[in-house]
């Protein structure tokens, strides 16, 4: 299942796009006059650095495990879906920008972190589309087997720690009536999502390539509740484990040789 040559290669195509992507999201907003992409406020440039990741880190992810093709074809088409996504975005970008943040109302001085403030929303579709590209001009069959005990575990795991993730602020009182991991509603939203199709293109697409992305996204939801983690108190405690629990287990099993042997 490991394919180190076409992961290094994917993983230089998506070092070099991340940043190529960024800056010509800077210049749409340039050109909408928003921005000033040579001298961009933190809150465009962090906007522009998630949907550039939004974007690349799908159809790289999707890639590489492909060993029916050579890994020149999976680069091309890799590259290709890359494009495809950015040109959809920014497309989108230029038309819709504007609009929206006049509808919202935003104020010229706020616009930095309005975009701020959007960017992790913006990120869920942007990250379905490139996945549905990538998908589209990468094909591949999904598993024929039954889902061995493993995935099955994986997918209860996934499936309560959404359920935790998206409620466990209501459980919460007092002056910590609030998330203690991604703050914010908006962050919420976001990271619900990403589990929510990580677990879907692993448990029921069986895609192997997006198995280290679930891992890396519960090491970032495990760094987020360290920030909380000094003045938390007896709940806060007891959801924080919990979390850290099924995000260690669900990796667990996506670790074991049954679950390795099915993901294709």
């Amino acid at each position: 299942m490991i394919f180190l040559p076409r992961f290094f290669l994917l993983l230089a195509l998506t070092l070099a796009a991340i940043p190529s992507a960024g800056w010509l999201i800077l210049v749409c907003a340039d050109f909408l006059s928003l921005e000033d992409c040579l001298a961009p406020q933190p809150g465009w440039t962090a906007f522009a650095l998630i949907s550039a990741l939004s974007l690349a880190i799908p159809p790289a992810l999707h890639g590489w495990p492909d060993h029916t093709r050579p890994a020149s074809v999976v680069a091309r088409e890799t590259a290709r879906a890359m494009l495809l996504s950015l040109a959809l975005f920014a497309v989108f970008f230029l038309l819709c920008a504007r609009p929206l943040l006049q509808w919202l109302r935003v104020p010229e001085l706020m616009l930095p972190t309005a975009a701020l403030f959007l960017a992790p929303l913006l990120s869920c579709p942007a990250q379905y589309v490139s996945y549905k590209i990538a998908v589209a001009l990468l094909p591949r069959p999904e598993p024929s087997d039954p889902r061995p005990h493993s995935i099955q575990a994986f997918g209860a795991l996934s499936l309560l720690l959404l359920f935790i993730l998206v409620f466990h602020g209501f459980v919460l009182s007092g002056d910590h009536a609030s998330p203690i991991i991604h703050a914010g509603r908006q962050s919420v939203i976001a990271a619900a999502w990403r589990f929510l199709a990580l677990r879907y293109v692993i448990a029921v697409r069986g895609d192997a390539g997006f198995a280290p992305a679930w891992g890396g996204c519960c090491l970032i939801s495990v760094l987020d509740m360290a920030r909380v983690l000094p003045n938390a108190g007896t709940a806060e405690l007891a959801i924080m484990a919990l979390l850290f629990l099924i995000m260690l287990t669900s990796s667990i099993c996506l670790l074991l040789p049954s679950s390795r042997r099915w993901l294709c």
